[in-house]
């Protein structure tokens, strides 16, 4: 689990932790504002760990994705370089025409794996979106490279490794693994912006509301005690 995930699952344990201390100090603890009785805390506490656990289910189909798809554009770069080698060997092939091949294998190379741990939905959209293009703009090239080989009258290797039909399979895998990166993104994001709504941004967020019994706990209690002394420390923070 990533660092920001954990911060979030540190709130939410942190207010289940809070609601064990206020049950302890039963009828002392009477606030005026029904929003901090203790029945719509652990109510909070239930709902905001039960959309946790829809973004812990969420991550995994969506790591895996992520991971498929760089494991198959990670020899990408290498076998450009071996192509290049075997276009060079082709019969009749002009400087010309190494050098478009060669403008269009520097497209080709060069992708930095993308973090996905990021905590505002809005930003991790603009990531996904941003590294969703660059694959496809890496496809989009890698099948400007087949149609220039394809179109090279005496490109006909006998390894299949570099023949064109293995090449144009290659496309498809990747335009496979680019879509289910983005498929399996969707309801995660989903799952992220349900918990980060109730943690923290709704109106009566998780974390606002529970800063607020913290406050009210300080007036019922003896700065001295111990008690005191422990709840002062369980920390409840925005993203």
């Amino acid at each position: 689990m990533s660092k920001n995930e954990t911060g979030h699952v540190k709130n939410i344990a942190n207010a289940n932790l809070l609601c064990t201390h206020i049950a302890e100090l039963g009828a002392k603890y009477n606030p005026s504002n029904p929003k901090l009785l203790l029945t719509n805390l652990q109510n909070m506490y239930n709902t905001a760990f039960a959309h946790q656990e829809t973004v812990n289910n969420s991550i995994a189909p969506y790591s895996l994705a992520v991971d498929h798809r760089e494991k198959l554009f990670a020899p990408v770069s290498k076998k450009i370089t071996k192509l290049r080698k075997m276009y060079k060997t082709t019969e009749g092939v002009t400087m010309a025409q190494l050098e478009d091949f060669m403008t269009i294998a520097r497209k080709l190379k060069g992708i930095k794996k993308s973090n996905s741990a990021v905590t505002d939905p809005q930003q991790e959209n603009i990531k996904i979106s941003i590294s969703q293009m660059s694959y496809d703009q890496r496809t989009n090239n890698y099948e400007v490279l087949i149609s220039l080989l394809q179109n090279t009258p005496n490109y006909l290797p006998n390894e299949i490794e570099y023949q064109v039909p293995t090449l144009q399979q290659e496309k498809v895998q990747m335009l496979q693994a680019t879509q289910a990166v983005a498929d399996s993104f969707i309801p995660l994001n989903a799952a992220r912006t349900v918990r980060n709504n109730t943690v923290y941004n709704s109106e009566d967020n998780l974390v606002d509301t529970f800063n607020k019994a913290k406050d009210y706990m300080f007036t019922i209690l003896d700065g001295n005690s111990l008690q005191y002394k422990t709840i002062s420390k369980i920390k409840f923070k925005k993203a």
